[in-house]
């Protein structure tokens, strides 16, 4: 029985401010030697690595392995489009009515100049779709963003965008979603290493 195996990675922790929807160059702070030794354990030693192009995708796969990933522009975080680069809360001080209306449906709402989660959620999909179809039976380690993973597990357990978005994915967790030829598994979800001794 063939099993195609993805281990969704989201980036490690960014470097910078806190409250702001970061741009694809915001770095990562440099993860302790005991979360990278830990996750480590918990991955295949034989796999495909991939990554989004974004800066603190790939620096996390380099953090991780010495392997090069194939770096896929679908594995994108959602495009905020004008609001990229700025904090939650200048936002809704600019526009407080607009960025109100825009969270009560956050799914289908398009940012401006962005796009939805919803179109987040159909180009996730078919980034999947073609990957299980070139490399059936195989190990993938993604290492993307939490919209990314979100719209995987939306998929892996046909949820609507709404609800796909209910899902709590920390920095370097681990959610790791199976292919088998009778449909998709969810075997774990925002996994993280723990301090030795805890």
């Amino acid at each position: 029985m063939s099993i195609t195996r993805f281990w969704w990675l989201r980036h490690g922790l960014v470097d910078g401010p806190r409250g702001c929807i970061h741009g694809p160059n915001a770095p990562i702070h440099k993860p302790e030697a005991w979360v990278t030794n830990g996750l480590k354990r918990l991955l295949p030693t034989q796999a495909l690595w991939l990554a989004s192009p974004a800066e603190r995708a790939r620096q996390t796969v380099k953090a991780l392995t010495h392997s090069r990933p194939m770096v896929l522009p679908t594995l994108m975080e959602q495009d905020f489009g004008a609001w990229t680069g700025r904090s939650h809360r200048d936002l809704e001080a600019e526009n407080p009515e607009g960025y109100r209306a825009f969270w009560q449906d956050a799914a289908g709402n398009i940012p401006p100049g962005g796009e939805s989660f919803a179109d987040q959620c159909r180009r996730v999909a078919m980034a999947v779709e073609a990957l299980a179809g070139e490399h059936a039976g195989m190990d993938l380690i993604a290492v993307a963003h939490s919209g990314t993973i979100r719209a995987a597990l939306a998929q892996a357990l046909d949820l609507t965008p709404a609800a796909g978005l209910s899902f709590v994915l920390d920095p370097l967790s681990l959610t790791r979603l199976d292919l088998t030829p009778g449909g998709w598994r969810v075997v774990t979800v925002n996994v993280t290493v723990q301090l030795p001794g805890l």
